[in-house]
């Protein structure tokens, strides 16, 4: 079915992600389906908007087995053709230092709203448990993909099915790897970056936007966000094959962030780039 086309009334479909689809938007409402795991998110989307953090949907109830919430309007650099190893196609503004600080920001307010927060209902989609010492409830999956930008600056994170227990520093550290973005040269044209920046100086102004008081705890953090990248891959819809690739990517991606720390480090501490 196109997206011109109409699933039910008054309805209008709009692109999934790589693990939802059947999301239609209804005016200013957003209906998607809903899993085992949608009550833990439900509420915990109405502990944010308690805590008055405008850069979620709200969740207004449920339809049948769909959950109704808030449309967020924007634009959302979503790129259909990305694969395991080649660069996230983004547009201009997704790549300026504006929308880079921006998204740190926004990260920080997301998890200044998310500290006190202790889930009823801990059946998460990845990690159905309860929390642990110095961890908070999160989104789970942050990137240019899962992000609602307006006038060229993030204002929103969407699709909150991964939202789960982790520990503030370690997603900080899977954010930066998908905004800044950590990635190799190749990868970075793809993306659409020409000239290629500098990305041991944007990681800088990534954690700095955000406010980490000590910048190289975001390195163990990088390392360890990916791992538990890889955990999640047995959860995915995928076939053997594109698990196997997938798992390859994560390799890929922990050896060249062993190539390259020495330089993050340099950066972070505030030394002279090679």
């Amino acid at each position: 079915m196109s997206q011109g086309q109409f699933t039910r009334a008054g309805e209008i479909p709009l692109p999934g992600g790589r693990m939802t689809q059947g999301i239609t938007r209804r005016g200013g409402q957003l209906l998607r389906p809903m899993g085992a795991w949608s009550g833990a998110v439900h509420d915990y989307l109405l502990h944010l908007e308690t805590a008055t953090f405008s850069g979620a949907p709200r969740f207004l109830g449920t339809e049948g087995e769909r959950e109704v919430l808030t449309y967020i309007d924007g634009e959302v650099p979503a790129d259909p053709q990305w694969q395991p190893g080649r660069g996230h196609r983004l547009p201009p503004y997704a790549r300026s230092e504006a929308a880079l600080v921006a998204a740190a920001r926004l990260v920080r307010q997301l998890h200044d709203a998310a500290r006190g927060y202790r889930p009823r209902d801990v059946e998460f989609r990845f990690d159905p448990r309860p929390l642990r010492t110095g961890e908070i409830v999160s989104h789970g999956d942050l990137g240019p993909w899962n992000t609602v930008y307006r006038h060229g600056v993030p204002v929103a994170f969407i699709d909150w099915d991964a939202a789960g227990p982790i520990v503030p520093v370690v997603e900080l550290a899977a954010a930066a790897w998908e905004f800044v973005p950590l990635a190799p040269p190749e990868q970075l044209h793809e993306a659409g970056f020409d000239p290629v920046p500098d990305v041991a100086a944007r990681l800088r102004i990534f954690v700095d936007a955000y406010g980490l008081s000590d910048r190289r705890a975001i390195l163990p953090a990088l390392q360890r966000c990916r791992l538990l990248a890889a955990e999640r891959i047995k959860y995915a819809p995928v076939s053997a094959a594109e698990a196997a690739d997938a798992l390859e990517h994560h390799a890929r991606e922990l050896r060249w962030l062993h190539s390259l720390a020495p330089r993050l480090d340099g950066a972070l501490i505030g030394l002279a780039r090679a």
